[in-house]
């Protein structure tokens, strides 16, 4: 879902963010020829698959809530961070701190480079 102070590139980004939790990727405007890498490694190489991962991907499916989305643009890019709560059954059992850059030179998005980091929190012994 679009914010009111979005720009047009950062709404594009924001309904991909919104797809990773509701598994619905049919507003989602990628490229034909689309590519996703995730911390070195390409984990997708086309608009389709990208929309269909979304769509079905178990790994995604452990996604309860995505928080704190910040955006900052330059040109035709647009750097998202923001927090992943997951876990299973509805219990959070981790965050990870993810950081995506988007390029969205025509309103599609033709390549995600994506930093992902697990988050700890401490116990107190």
């Amino acid at each position: 879902m679009s914010n009111l102070v979005d720009s047009p590139r950062q709404a594009v980004v924001r309904e991909y963010i919104d797809a990773l939790a509701s598994h619905d990727s049919s507003a989602v405007k990628f490229a034909p020829g689309a590519r996703r890498i995730e911390n070195g490694i390409t984990t997708g190489s086309s608009g389709p698959g990208l929309a269909k991962g979304l769509d079905n991907a178990f790994y995604y499916h452990a996604i309860l809530a995505i928080r704190d989305i910040e955006f900052t643009e330059s040109g035709d890019t647009v750097r998202a961070t923001f927090l992943i709560d997951a876990g299973l059954r509805r219990k959070r059992i981790v965050t990870v701190a993810v950081e995506e850059t988007f390029l969205v030179p025509d309103g599609t998005i033709h390549l995600i480079k994506a930093k992902l980091r697990l988050r700890f929190r401490r116990t107190p012994r």
